[in-house]
């Protein structure tokens, strides 16, 4: 897969809570997460993640269920707020490639859909995508006590909600031997820089967009695929979509600019008459 570093796609304007969701994500991590050690970080995930069960049934685990999840640690195990673990859950990362991963792809397109909602708006939109992509987890097994954490959720709304924004905008890749030989033969892709073992590539929005989201479909079955919830990078990604839409619509009907301008069609052109 290809591991997008970049846009040509400027903002107008500076997106400031992108990067204080970022300092927040970095800042737990190196703060509260890393430090943690043996019970303290098994407690950790569990008071602040959120467990399927948990949230199916609004109730911490029975003292069997605690036992079965975090062992030895089970007998001083802390109290949780059920409801809230929906967002705490978002700020803790499985290690450092998980939480690295999850801010590259925000930043490189978070930026823009920031710019074109607005600070606030955007806040309220990757909370709400963040929501529904962990819902859809939990809708798929509401009977797992595993902990479910990290701000994929919410990563994946903003590129759902970049995909109809910028389909057509230009992506700067990391793309790998021989994966990157394709700019040869697709249209719309070429190689911008070449370095024998990778190169990097642009490509339209849609397409690495459409592969992403594809991708997650066939990893499950792929082994370690079990520690990622791919359930809800699908849901928060057609949540963004949906949210997206449903917010244009909203403005549409309030003699309001929607956020996302369909490609206008040219009319066709009339056949030419001859001249009499």
């Amino acid at each position: 897969m290809v591991l997008p570093i970049g846009d040509i796609n400027p903002a107008r304007r500076r997106p400031v809570l992108l990067w204080l969701l970022v300092l927040a994500n970095l800042g737990v991590f190196a703060l509260v997460q890393f430090p943690a050690t043996g019970c303290a970080e098994v407690h950790l995930i569990y008071r602040f993640g959120v467990i399927p069960r948990e949230l199916v049934t609004l109730t911490p685990l029975s003292t069997g269920e605690l036992e079965q999840l975090l062992g030895a640690c089970a007998a001083d195990a802390p109290d949780k707020n059920v409801p809230l673990s929906l967002f705490t859950s978002l700020f803790l990362h499985g290690g450092i490639g998980h939480l690295l991963g999850n801010m590259l792809y925000l930043v490189v397109f978070g930026n823009n859909v920031e710019d074109r909602l607005g600070h606030a708006r955007f806040l309220l939109f990757s909370t709400i995508g963040a929501a529904v992509a962990t819902l859809s987890y939990v809708a798929v097994r509401p009977d797992s006590i595993v902990p479910l954490i990290g701000f994929s959720g919410a990563v994946s709304a903003v590129l759902g909600a970049y995909l109809v924004l910028y389909p057509r905008a230009q992506v700067l890749a990391i793309a790998p031997f021989p994966l990157y030989l394709a700019a040869v033969i697709l249209p719309g892709v070429r190689i911008a820089r070449w370095f024998i073992f990778f190169a990097i590539v642009v490509l339209p929005a849609w397409l690495l967009l459409g592969l992403w989201f594809l991708l997650q479909f066939g990893v499950p079955d792929s082994p370690g695929a079990d520690q990622i919830a791919y359930q809800a990078h699908i849901g928060g990604f057609l949540a963004g979509i949906v949210l997206l839409l449903l917010l244009d619509a909203w403005r549409t009907s309030h003699q309001r600019d929607p956020f996302h301008t369909p490609r206008v069609r040219r009319p066709p052109r009339p056949p030419d008459r001859p001249y009499g």
